[in-house]
């Protein structure tokens, strides 16, 4: 997604939790085609601290801002069908706290005919089998997206994507969950990295659209 709206010609500030070195290496290559395009801002999001120092930050480089995408999640699966206070509060911290205190903090500096697009998942409507957390706090995004497009109307318009089965696994143990997924596809494939980047442009390019959740998942929402 950075590199698409790179492309388009935006200005980016990029952030990262611990993945600095591959943050800092796609910053590099897109300030060495546009210079000074993309600044990199690191924050836990699950520590208010953390997450505020880096919006104040944000703030002082980019006084105006006409696009925030909430991206960031973690994945948590339930072992043996348990989840842990402690990956329960982790969970909903990135994947809705850390969304609506962004979305707040930086409201006074969006820009008229703004846009906040927010990252949110199928399974925020249908439920994933031992990711009952994550599902949860998904589902959570999606009516926090519908709550903030009233809040925010008419000058910032607040949609969401709820995204399939996109991309390979990252981490070993998902494939399980991906062939499972896929299983109930009824495209049978993974979406790839252009069907999100289609339908946020499709978003951005929409001015009388908000409040809406676009799933992009093959049709598994309608399985």
């Amino acid at each position: 997604m950075t590199t698409a709206l790179h492309r388009q010609g935006w200005n980016i500030a990029l952030h990262y939790g611990q993945s600095q070195a591959a943050a800092t290496s796609l910053a590099e290559t897109l300030n060495a085609q546009r210079p000074e395009s993309v600044w990199c801002y690191q924050a836990d999001l699950s520590s208010d601290e953390s997450l505020h120092a880096m919006l104040k930050k944000i703030e002082t480089d980019y006084p105006c801002l006409d696009l925030v995408i909430n991206n960031a999640a973690v994945f948590i699966p339930s072992v043996k069908g348990m989840t842990s206070s402690a990956e329960w509060d982790q969970t909903f911290a990135i994947n809705l706290k850390a969304p609506f205190f962004i979305c707040q903090h930086l409201r006074s500096h969006l820009t008229e005919a703004s846009s906040i697009i927010n990252i949110c998942d199928v399974f925020g409507e249908r439920p994933l089998k031992d990711f009952a957390a994550y599902s949860a706090s998904k589902a959570g995004l999606i009516m926090l997206t519908r709550s903030l497009a009233l809040d925010f109307a008419p000058k910032t318009r607040v949609n969401a994507i709820a995204p399939g089965a996109m991309l390979p696994p990252e981490l070993e143990g998902e494939s399980d969950v991906l062939n499972h997924v896929l299983s109930q596809t009824p495209l049978g494939v993974l979406g790839g990295v252009s069907g999100l980047i289609q339908t946020l442009l499709f978003i951005l390019h929409q001015p009388y659209m908000t409040g809406q959740i676009i799933p992009v998942d093959g049709g598994l929402s309608i399985n």
